[in-house]
C-alpha cells in the first residue's frame, strides 16, 4: 500500500474511533439535561416567589454549572482509563493503528464534548439573566459581550512592533494549546500512574500521579521566574502605541524596575512550561502506550 493509501486508510481509522469514542462518553448528555432541567427549575421557582424554594433552585443551578465545565475532562480520564488500563484494554490495544491515532480521537472527542460545555453554559447563564433581569437585561449583555470582542479585535493596533497576521496566529495557538493541554493532562496523569513505579499502588498511584505533575509543574513554572533569562516586556510609546521586547533578564528582576522603566513584564517561562510539559506528556503517553507489554 503507498503512503497516501495508508493515509487515508489511517484517517477513516481516525473518523470510526473518533465516532465509536464519542459516543462511549455520551453520557455527558444526561449532565446537558439536568443542565436544561436545573434552568426550568429556576424559572418556575422564580414564578412561584418562593424565596427559599429560589435559593435552592440556584444553588443546583450552580452545582450542574460547575459540573458542565468539569465533567468533560472527568469522563476523558475515566474512559481513558477504561479503554487503555480497565476492561477494554485488550479490544483496544488489538486494535490495526497507531495508539496514537486511538489517543488522538480520544483528544478531539474531549475537546468537542469540552466546547459544547462551554456554549451551553453560557447560553444558559444568558438565560437565567433573563429570567431574573429579563430579556433586554441579557440582550444588553450579548451587546457588551460584542463590544468586548470588537475592542479585543482592535489590540493588534495599539502595539507598534506586533502585526494584525501576527497577533491572530499566536492567539489561535494559545487556545489550540490551552484546549490541548486540559485534555492530554488527564491522558498524561493516568498514563503515569499507570507506570511501573505507581501501578503497584493501584489507584492511588493516579492520585499520587496528579500530585507530582500538577505540583511539579507549579514549582518548575515558579523557578522559571527567578531563573530564566526570558521576559516579555511592554513599554508604551509616544500616544496610546505600546512596544513589546523580550529582555534576557529574569521575570522577578524585571518585575523591580518595570514601575520606572516598563509598562509591564510577563514571564516567558510560565507560557514555555504550559507549552512544553502537555507536548512531553503526549509524548510520554504515545511512548508508553506503544511499549505496553502486558494488557490489564
Amino acid at each position: 500500500m503507498n503512503s497516501l493509501g495508508r493515509r487515508t486508510g489511517r484517517r477513516k481509522m481516525f473518523l470510526k474511533i473518533l465516532k465509536w469514542d464519542l459516543k462511549s462518553q455520551r453520557r455527558i448528555f444526561i449532565l446537558f439535561l439536568l443542565y436544561v432541567l436545573s434552568i426550568v427549575n429556576v424559572a418556575i421557582t422564580n414564578l412561584i416567589g418562593v424565596s427559599w424554594l429560589i435559593g435552592i433552585a440556584i444553588m443546583l443551578h450552580a452545582v450542574f454549572g460547575s459540573l458542565l465545565l468539569i465533567t468533560p475532562l472527568v469522563l476523558l480520564a475515566i474512559n481513558y482509563y477504561s479503554d487503555f488500563y480497565g476492561k477494554n484494554s485488550y479490544t483496544m490495544h488489538q486494535l490495526a493503528v497507531k495508539t496514537s491515532v486511538i489517543l488522538n480521537a480520544k483528544i478531539v472527542s474531549g475537546i468537542i464534548y469540552t466546547m459544547l460545555s462551554v456554549i451551553l453554559f453560557i447560553i444558559g447563564s444568558l438565560i437565567t439573566n433573563s429570567i431574573f433581569n429579563g430579556i433586554t437585561s441579557s440582550s444588553l449583555i450579548v451587546e457588551k459581550m460584542g463590544e468586548a470582542i470588537s475592542g479585543f479585535a482592535q489590540i493588534p493596533n495599539y502595539i507598534e512592533n506586533v502585526s494584525t497576521f501576527a497577533f491572530w496566529i499566536f492567539l489561535i495557538f494559545s487556545i489550540v494549546i490551552g484546549l490541548f493541554s486540559a485534555q492530554v493532562f488527564y491522558a498524561f496523569i493516568v498514563t503515569l500512574g499507570n507506570s511501573k513505579l505507581l501501578r503497584k499502588l493501584g489507584r492511588g498511584g493516579i492520585v499520587i500521579s496528579f500530585l507530582l505533575v500538577y505540583i511539579g509543574t507549579q514549582i518548575i513554572s515558579f523557578l522559571t521566574m527567578f531563573y530564566l533569562p526570558l521576559t516579555l516586556s511592554i513599554e508604551k510609546t509616544a500616544g496610546m502605541l505600546f512596544r513589546l521586547s523580550i529582555i534576557t533578564e529574569p521575570f522577578i528582576s524585571v518585575v523591580g524596575t518595570y514601575p520606572q522603566k516598563y509598562f509591564g513584564a510577563f514571564p516567558i517561562g510560565s507560557v514555555l512550561v504550559a507549552f512544553i510539559i502537555p507536548v512531553l506528556g503526549y509524548i510520554y503517553t504515545v511512548y508508553s502506550l506503544n511499549n505496553k507489554k502486558s494488557i490489564n
